[in-house]
């Protein structure tokens, strides 16, 4: 069988107001704010090779850093992965209204207890959830026939979806022992990664 190789391009989200601390009550209906949207222009503006697939996940703050690219290039397919989310390892009932400060004590409880399995509730998911996403999306699209994939996500998504291409056989508990000390991207920082395509 032949490989050959096809670039993904990971894009974090603009700043959103869940950045500058506002209160947030749906995980994934926050919004970017006005200097989100100007980074999403700027990030457009930058890319001078044309994609072959836009991806954006289903969260908002995502979709709204994809559009300046979407109008640049108007023919390049566009899907939603919702798989490409997030990670929502806290409850979301108790985090509704809650700023990003009041939540950083459930942050540390959920880091120090290093378990993969943990769930923190309904609608919760566990770092096992993460990783396997993560896994299955480096998958398909290595088995996508596109070789410029631009994918529109969030920082820990994207840091898990590096850090498997890094270290393929990490186990769950030794990558959620590092995984906190993993560089994040900035608000639309861009990685290209390198992934074989077999044909």
């Amino acid at each position: 069988m032949h490989t050959k190789f096809k670039i993904l391009m990971l894009v974090r989200h603009g700043q959103s107001t869940g950045n500058v601390d506002q209160p947030t009550h749906d995980h994934a209906s926050i919004p970017l704010t006005a200097l989100g949207e100007e980074q999403a222009k700027k990030l457009s503006a930058r890319i001078d090779v044309r994609p072959d697939l836009i991806v954006a996940s289903s969260f908002r703050r995502a979709q709204q850093t994809a559009e300046p690219l979407r109008e640049k290039f108007p023919d390049v397919p566009v899907e939603i992965w919702p798989d490409t989310a997030e990670f929502t390892y806290l409850s979301p009932a108790r985090c509704q209204g809650t700023r990003r400060t009041e939540r950083l004590p459930w942050v540390k409880a959920y880091w120090q207890k290093q378990d993969p399995r943990y769930c923190d509730g309904a609608g919760a998911e566990t770092f096992y959830d993460l990783v396997t996403r993560a896994r299955l999306v480096l998958q398909r699209v290595e088995e996508r026939p596109e070789e410029r994939v631009m994918l529109f996500s969030h920082g820990q998504f994207i840091s898990c979806l590096l850090d498997i291409a890094r270290h393929p056989y990490a186990t769950d508990g030794e990558r959620m022992a590092i995984f906190r000390s993993l560089p994040e991207l900035e608000n639309t920082g861009l990685v290209y990664l390198l992934l074989p395509q077999h044909e």
